[in-house]
């Protein structure tokens, strides 16, 4: 699939970040590469960005920088890149006060990025200077709370941050005590206050929320396979259950990375151990599967770009593709988009 001449079909420019030897992976940085429309194809990386083990990467509001977490086995970081073009600047990196952080976000207003610390059970705000640098931590939350999986949910483990409302309110998934938190976020000072929070049945294991239209949102729960319907408020974004979860892969496996369609019609969610995705039809707050798909080895994260599905195949050193029929849903193979070393996160 991949073609030596995909770089100069001007697709959006993609960006794919890894782990590294430090974290037993194959990977060298956050590798940038660009879409061919035509075949899906990432073809031959535009550059490689040095880095450790950046695990997941957000972009700034205003295109011109990029951020990512280093998820390291002790003190995590928090690195920053300006955007020339086709390749990344370093601009520096500063600590996250916890371990292995795993998930960030820029607030919509770009004065601020937010860090989950999977290992540290933490959120930290970090200030964005007009440069793109990162200051240090203004704001750092523990999270408390445990659940009954005793060698997953000891502790509270933050897994995912995002923003809701506008960027008022910062909603982080804890895989560790079974809640989803939804935190008053202030873009002014940077700072958090406590607001509702959803509590999912014991052993859950929020890790990830993705967000549709109608006021819909979809939880994945890595630990008992499901996926489950949120609605949020449309003035305040306040989450509430909106419906039974949906068991993936017949409980089997371990969700992690989902995605909703632009028009909300379906959800496409990455299993890891059967090394599939689910392709799921929403019909109001309830889901069906409308077929399950092969992708590779240990797929950890997926992105739509377009209409193709890009699935990271964290243990096959690939990504791969997939055209995205807008009418039924189902996917049909495009092959390996690029050949790259223990690939965890897409950004497009």
């Amino acid at each position: 699939m991949t073609s030596p001449n995909a770089s100069d079909r001007r697709g959006p420019l993609v960006y794919v970040g890894a782990y590294t030897p430090d974290m037993e992976g194959h990977g060298s940085g956050i590798t940038v590469c660009r879409q061919d429309p035509e075949t899906g194809s990432l073809g031959t990386p535009s550059a490689v960005i040095p880095a450790i083990s950046p695990s997941y990467v957000a972009r700034h509001p205003s295109g011109r920088f990029l951020y990512a977490v280093s998820e390291r086995g002790g003190e995590g970081a928090v690195g920053a890149y300006s955007v020339q073009d086709e390749r990344l600047v370093p601009l520096g990196e500063v600590s996250t006060l916890g371990a292995g952080p795993c998930h960030l976000a820029a607030d919509p207003t770009g004065r601020f990025v937010v860090v989950a610390n999977y290992g540290g059970g933490s959120v930290t705000v970090h200030p964005i200077a007009d440069d793109g640098t990162l200051g240090e931590a203004a704001t750092h939350v523990r999270l408390t709370g445990s659940g009954p999986v005793k060698d997953r949910q000891a502790s509270s483990h933050a897994h995912q941050v995002t923003f809701a409302a506008g960027g008022e309110w910062l909603v982080v998934c804890d895989l560790g005590s079974d809640t989803v938190y939804h935190l008053s976020f202030d873009a002014e000072a940077g700072t958090i206050a406590e607001g509702p929070k959803v509590t999912l049945p014991p052993g859950t294991g929020p890790r990830h929320i993705a967000y549709g239209p109608n006021d819909l949102a979809w939880l994945v729960g890595e630990l008992n396979t499901t996926v489950t319907p949120l609605r949020s408020d449309p003035r305040t974004g306040a989450l509430t259950v909106a419906g039974k979860p949906f068991a993936l892969s017949g409980g089997e496996g371990m969700p992690s990375g989902l995605v909703a369609a632009a028009d909300g019609r379906f959800v496409y969610v990455a299993n890891r151990g059967p090394d599939t995705v689910s392709v799921l039809a929403v019909d109001g707050a309830e889901l069906a599967l409308v077929e399950e798909v092969p992708v590779g080895a240990w797929p950890r994260d997926l992105a739509l770009v377009g209409d193709v599905l890009y699935v990271a195949n964290q243990r096959g050193n690939t990504v791969t593709g997939f055209r995205c029929d807008s009418g039924s849903g189902r996917l049909t193979a495009l092959g390996v988009a690029l050949s790259t070393g223990s690939p965890t996160s897409i950004l497009a």
